[in-house]
């Protein structure tokens, strides 16, 4: 499926994506929700987007790959209260998400083609993904902190799918320190099982 197949406001030949971000994110929006995974470098949408939605009801998801030096612009719209997170799991293009409506594309490199829908069974579609979206992705904070060695030991045994008991003999310790590790880890990586939490952390690249 294209945007093309979506019950659209605007044809994406014909949609205006700067004047559209900014009606999505104006004042009286209570929630704008975005991702971003295209090239950052002074984007007219992003830049309207930031510069309408900079307040506590803006969250916004970047790529993983992004460099931090990249990101450092966007913490201005931290301190103005938005939350900020990076994912690897990101669909290729962008979604501005308000209840007004939602900007989007499914494409990456310039030239892309942008499109409006305010259709409601779409809108319900994207606020699942949207939901889905943010719940894998991670405050900046959190991904900045490094695993300690025992911490990276811990989580290789995960992927190896060694109980607590093996993994507290391996490391010379009690199984009731690997248990608390191993949930701090768990919580920490957003991780649903103990397996789950080795394959995030070879995603972020802590092992």
């Amino acid at each position: 499926m294209t945007i093309y197949d979506l019950p659209l406001t605007s044809q994406p030949d014909e949609c205006d994506p700067v004047r559209t971000a900014r009606w999505l994110a104006d004042g009286s929006a209570r929630d704008v929700f975005c991702y971003w995974n295209r090239p950052l470098l002074d984007d007219p949408v992003l830049r309207a987007l930031g510069a309408e939605g900079r307040n506590k009801y803006l969250r916004i998801a970047f790529p993983q790959s992004c460099a931090p030096r990249a990101l450092s612009a966007y913490t201005d719209w931290q301190h103005s209260g938005a939350q900020v997170r990076q994912s690897h799991r990101l669909p290729p293009g962008a979604l501005i998400l308000t209840a007004r409506g939602a900007l989007l594309t499914t494409r990456s490199h310039a030239g892309l083609t942008w499109a409006r829908t305010e259709d409601p069974g779409t809108l319900a579609a994207l606020r699942t993904l949207a939901q889905m979206l943010w719940q894998q992705a991670e405050p900046l904070a959190q991904r900045q902190v490094v695993p300690s060695e025992s911490e990276q030991q811990i989580l290789i045994t995960l992927l190896q799918g060694l109980t607590d008991q093996a993994i507290a003999r391996r490391l010379n310790t009690s199984d009731r320190t690997v248990r608390r590790m191993v949930a701090q880890l768990m919580e920490r990586l957003g991780a649903q099982s103990r397996f789950e939490a080795g394959v995030r952390a070879v995603e972020r690249r802590w092992i």
